[in-house]
């Protein structure tokens, strides 16, 4: 399910709130992403409304991602696969729509932040953390690739960092969201309902390049005055380490490189397990994916990742993956080939294509 909420600010106009409230840690059904859309259609009309805020209900996640089980069960179907094309289509014109938002979104980032969870925190205008922030694209364990845009926006993050990331699976805890800029303010989880009321009585003008600024301001005020205990960094004092790693523009000896890490990092020695894990095509893929968002806009990169999903529905690991991770839960996906060194380049095109 997801609520819609108009909160009246002080000076009459109305801050509008998504909340995202499913019981699988909040992600998103096909329902919920039509819904949303058509909200943001009427919100992005009415002059009332200044601002938008998404968030997840309770404390546990902003939004884990998809509804993969469904899509699984649509991918078991040929006379369902339609719904499976539905969502992807659906929540991937929802982050472009978010990310174009002609008015302040602010992401209440609290807790997990997976899939496309992270799709909509990233297209947010200010992407708020809390101490229990937790993001990751993890799309290689279940056969997909990182998508809603995150051809496009991991490759935006500091460094090597987003490389590692999409070809791994691994996670960013808050204080590394904000280094390596993929959240901009931090604030204690136990403050939002005092973050509420500052913004309820903010001067609020209804033109959204002032209406950004004064929230951008209002944010990096508040993280100020209510500083938020975070965790210690895992990836800052690696940074140096997974730029060599992760150099070059050759996927074999990338991968060889993450899974033959013989160091004292934690952190590396599990990419190199989540990456040996996950499926040789889904890496291949990942790839190539961040390799033509190069030369994309963001439309473009939207389009090619539609496309990649939807042939993701259809052939590939995207189904044995749900089915291991998700459904018989025996981890023990029967991966298609099995070996980096066995993915054939001509599979690869073949998730591009258009028929």
């Amino acid at each position: 399910m997801v609520h819609f909420q108009q909160i009246a600010l002080s000076n009459g106009l109305f801050l509008g709130q998504i909340l995202l409230a499913s019981a699988r840690l909040n992600a998103q059904s096909l329902a919920m992403v039509l819904k949303i859309r058509e909200q943001l259609e009427i919100w992005r009309n009415d002059e009332k409304i200044v601002a938008l805020l998404v968030r997840g209900e309770g404390e546990r996640a902003f939004c884990a991602g998809g509804d993969i089980r469904a899509l699984y069960h649509a991918m078991s179907d040929a006379d369902f696969l339609h719904e499976g094309d539905d969502f992807f289509r659906h929540e991937y014109d929802l982050c472009r729509e978010l990310h174009r938002f002609p008015k302040p979104v602010m992401a209440w980032g609290n807790g997990i932040v997976m899939g496309g969870g992270w799709g909509i925190f990233a297209a947010a205008s200010h992407r708020i953390v809390t101490e229990s922030s937790v993001l990751a694209m993890p799309e290689i364990s279940i056969g997909l690739f990182p998508d809603v845009g995150a051809s496009f926006w991991l490759q935006q993050l500091e460094g090597n960092l987003g490389r590692l990331l999409a070809l791994t699976g691994s996670r960013l805890n808050a204080t590394d969201a904000l280094a390596f800029g993929a959240a901009e303010f931090a604030l204690p989880a136990d403050t939002f309902a005092a973050l509420m009321g500052v913004l309820q009585d903010l001067p609020w003008s209804g033109q959204g390049k002032q209406d950004a600024e004064l929230a951008s301001g209002a944010l990096s005020a508040l993280s100020a005055v209510w500083p938020c205990v975070l965790p210690a960094s895992v990836w800052l004092p690696l940074a140096d380490e997974v730029e060599r790693i992760c150099a070059g523009d050759d996927l074999l000896t990338i991968c060889e490189r993450i899974q033959s890490y013989q160091g004292d990092a934690p952190a590396l020695r599990l990419a190199a397990e989540l990456q040996a894990a996950g499926s040789p095509t889904s890496i291949f893929l990942t790839w190539e994916m961040a390799l033509r968002a190069q030369a994309l806009s963001y439309d473009e990169v939207v389009e090619m990742e539609w496309l990649g999903a939807r042939n993701c529905l259809r052939h590939g690991d995207f189904h044995e993956g749900v089915r291991a991770k998700l459904i018989d839960r025996d981890d023990q996906p029967n991966w298609s080939p099995k070996k980096l060194s066995q993915v054939k380049l001509a599979e690869i095109e073949s998730f591009f294509a258009t028929a």
